[in-house]
């Protein structure tokens, strides 16, 4: 390769990488635990899971409870059955029965417990875990908060097809040659470069399928001209299962049971789960009853099926076997499973959670190094002021996500059944103490101090979660081990293991490597920054 080409393929890395390097980070933090949401859930709840298949869950008693409540005639409604929670999520539209009442014609979403059939919304059930889900895309910033991680993803995508580039004959060798006792800015590099490679196909997946997920507008721009504009067509053939039926009139019958159709649609194919339940116009003339589901992953990768039934003669109009695929549909559920690791297990969750942290860290290299090749001596004073600000500012927002994150789950712990607005209180809490968290780092001035101090408040925190845990909920982890409350056990176990590599960072992290520092060599005396300005005016 050329000087030339080099030089443009490495300074298109930099740029890239530091303009995005913040939300980047943000994005695979929050990401890692995203991958856990419904773990961390449960473990907040700190209430046993009984462990009830889908097929047995007495759905007629949820739909007499909701229809006393909110008048469903006239309604669509979804279940979401998820894979083993005690509760699940309850989505209806308005009723399109003109003669409906006001209270009728009003949207829900509701999670509904399927023991106690009580109902809470959807401020009333948020979790940590739904938070971190939804900051892994920026959600909490309305309208553009989706855009920005999925352009963030687009030119992360950029950032590693020219750090290949640049990196490319070095590979091999800084993966040998990895010295921590050398200079500061090599073991940053070498570090970027080897733990880059490392998790190099899970961040190109993370990367395309990130930016088709939360720039799927993009994507359906030329899908909707093949379509002639018809959007209603171009979803029926994406998510046939949502095709929406006109209303015509309201029935003089009693409603079918639904629980017949539940159970008899989980047997119509070997090894197949339900995962998703729909009914459309919920007492109409022309109510359908339809069934999704997916079989076990150790038959099929690809594998999504349904059934739809008119509600009441019983017969099946129209079938989609698991064991077919259709290229529309099963595109988009490549993407899903790729991003969302809900094909492996429980296991494969943790490798990409790793993984993530992982990507983390290269993140905060290549800051480092690019700090460090930015603090010379030939640099002008405005310059190094410049960069150490950046630094300051971007280790600040990053490193302190750890302890914030911990003290968030003793929050949630500590304040479960406090709050009835449970999304106000965590995100006031959350953004309150992370905003502390930066002001106090970013105006400490002192990246040492952050990483280590972080490093320690997270290993503090993240050892005394399960104990927390145990003391709230009673769910100290040797019970959960005996009780098969397998999703409470991976949580705490997880922050036990979180802890300790950080304690490990922390001891590891002695006062001399600190001295390596182009900012220790070069150093920038704060308490006298008036006069260097001055000095460096005159020069």
């Amino acid at each position: 390769m050329s000087k030339r080409n080099y030089n443009v393929f490495f300074n298109t890395h930099t740029v890239s990488g530091i303009v995005i390097s913040v939300a980047l980070y943000i994005i695979f933090f929050a990401g890692a635990f995203a991958l856990l949401k419904d773990e961390i859930t449960v473990w907040e709840d700190g209430a046993p899971i009984h462990h009830i298949e889908r097929k047995d869950i007495n759905f007629d008693h949820i739909l007499k409870i909701l229809d006393n409540n909110h008048e469903l005639a006239g309604r669509d409604l979804q279940f979401n059955l998820g894979e083993d929670s005690d509760k699940i999520s309850v989505s209806m539209s308005a009723s399109k029965d003109s003669l409906a009442s006001e209270k009728g014609k009003q949207r829900h979403f509701l999670y509904v417990d399927i023991n106690s059939v009580d109902t809470k919304t959807y401020p009333q059930h948020y979790s940590l875990g739904e938070f971190l889900y939804r900051l892994h895309f920026f959600a909490q910033l309305p309208k553009l908060g989706i855009y920005l991680s999925g352009f963030v993803a687009f030119f992360f995508l950029f950032a590693i097809v020219t750090g290949v580039i640049v990196h490319w004959r070095k590979i091999i060798p800084n993966f040998y040659a990895f010295n921590p006792r050398v200079a500061l800015k090599r073991v940053w590099t070498d570090a970027h470069t080897s733990l880059g490679i490392i998790g190099l196909p899970f961040q190109l997946i993370f990367a395309v399928t990130g930016a088709y997920f939360c720039l799927g507008i993009l994507v359906l721009i030329p899908a909707n001209a093949l379509y002639n504009n018809d959007q209603a067509k171009l979803m029926e053939d994406l998510r046939p299962d949502r095709k929406n039926y006109e209303w015509v009139a309201k029935a003089n019958k009693d409603i079918p049971n639904f629980n017949d159709f539940v159970k008899k649609s989980a047997t119509h194919w070997d090894h197949f789960d339900l995962t998703y339940g729909y009914i459309k116009n919920y007492g109409g003339i022309n109510m359908k009853y339809i069934l999704a589901g997916k079989l076990e992953d150790s038959e099929r990768f690809l594998s999504k099926g349904r059934i739809v039934f008119d509600a009441y003669t019983g017969k099946i109009e129209k079938e989609k076997s698991p064991y077919n695929n259709i290229y529309a549909e099963d595109a988009q559920r490549v993407i899903g499973r790729l991003h969302f690791a809900d094909f492996g297990g429980i296991s494969l969750r943790i490798i990409y959670f790793a993984l993530a942290l992982i990507t983390c860290f290269v993140i905060i290299t290549g800051v480092l190094i690019w700090m460090e090749s930015r603090n010379k001596k030939s640099m002008t004073l405005k310059q190094r002021l410049y960069t150490a600000k950046i630094g300051h500012i971007y280790l600040a927002i990053c490193l302190s996500m750890l302890p914030v994150t911990a003290l968030a789950f003793l929050f949630v712990k500590f304040a479960n059944g406090y709050f009835q607005d449970k999304q106000t209180a965590i995100y006031t809490f959350y953004f309150i103490t992370w905003l502390v968290a930066i002001l106090f780092f970013r105006f400490k001035r002192d990246n040492y101090f952050t990483n280590r101090l972080c490093l320690l408040l997270g290993a503090i925190l993240g050892f005394i979660i399960p104990i927390v845990n145990g003391i709230v909920s009673g769910n100290w982890f040797w019970l959960t081990y005996k009780q098969k409350q397998f999703d409470i056990l991976t949580v705490d176990l997880l922050w036990i293991a979180i802890a300790s590599i950080a304690c490990v960072f922390y001891f590891k992290m002695q006062p001399k490597s600190n001295l390596q520092s182009a900012f220790n060599k070069n150093p920038i005396d704060y308490s006298n920054i008036s006069t260097l300005k001055a000095e460096s005016k005159m020069h």
